[in-house]
């Protein structure tokens, strides 16, 4: 039966996934007994409750194409996982997703986190919304790990000078925003139709005159190096420069952090 078919995949990408790349905050205890996401974490991010999740990987509960859609989110699939669990759930392929921002780790993504490993990476979608970290990245928790929502947007939190144990001096914050603004403008041109983009443009407006005037006014845009301080854990601090490379397809940015051959 489809279902059971269903069931069986469902388990298995549950068993695959990590509770980091799912945007699940680490919580005790730090050795699971089973790898990846408990039935209770996939569950509590699909939506549904842990009993109806349950029947379904037994083959005893159909879902529906919404919980099939909310599940594949929740796991963070590609598009063709997607496709596929829907096809093995019996039904149709995703509806197009023209105009919206993607939000999926792509493999070429995964295998750039599990490859930079002497570095904090991470990856976000072009909302500046980490997806996923590297370990290094997690190690300096930035955004915390346990971050969700708009705590996890760049963009966010540089202007509204959220909480941080990160130092960055007038110019380099200058720079970083002045940035995150174009990166912000062109995705709003490319995904007109994604809903969380406008709202967080709209209330990035809401805050005031920093982030309108450089949304105002392209060719305000100063050159320059995002360079950063951060606790090194002994008392003082180690400074980074930020670069950020593009990935297509996917629209991702993998972000990167190295250290400078000389400090600021």
């Amino acid at each position: 039966m489809p279902e059971d078919d269903f069931g069986s995949a469902l388990r298995e990408l549950r068993a695959r996934v990590s509770p980091e790349s799912a945007g699940i905050p680490a919580s005790p205890p730090r050795h699971r007994r089973v790898p990846g996401l408990r039935r209770a974490e996939l569950a509590g991010r699909a939506g549904v409750s842990e009993e109806h999740l349950k029947r379904m990987e037994q083959g005893r509960r159909r879902p529906s194409p919404s919980v099939v859609d909310a599940l594949a989110g929740a796991l963070r699939l590609s598009a063709g996982q997607h496709e596929h669990l829907r096809t093995l759930a019996g039904y149709a392929p995703p509806p197009a997703r023209a105009g919206l921002v993607p939000r999926e780790i792509t493999p070429a993504a995964r295998r750039m986190l599990d490859r930079l490993t002497e570095v904090p990476a991470c990856v976000c979608d072009a909302t500046w919304s980490v997806l996923a970290g590297n370990e290094r990245w997690n190690a300096y928790a930035c955004p915390s790990r346990s971050a969700h929502g708009r705590d996890r947007n760049m963009a966010w939190r540089v202007f509204t000078e959220a909480e941080t144990d990160v130092f960055r001096t007038p110019g380099h914050l200058a720079a970083v925003r002045a940035s995150m603004v174009a990166g912000l403008r062109a995705a709003a041109h490319r995904y007109p139709a994604d809903p969380e983009l406008r709202a967080l443009i709209a209330d990035l407006r809401a805050l005031g005159d920093g982030f309108v005037r450089l949304w105002e006014d392209p060719a305000a845009h100063p050159d320059g190096l995002d360079r950063l301080l951060v606790p090194d854990g002994r008392g003082g601090r180690t400074s980074f420069d930020k670069d950020v490379l593009t990935l297509t397809p996917g629209d991702l940015r993998v972000v990167v952090f190295t250290q400078p051959a000389t400090a600021a």
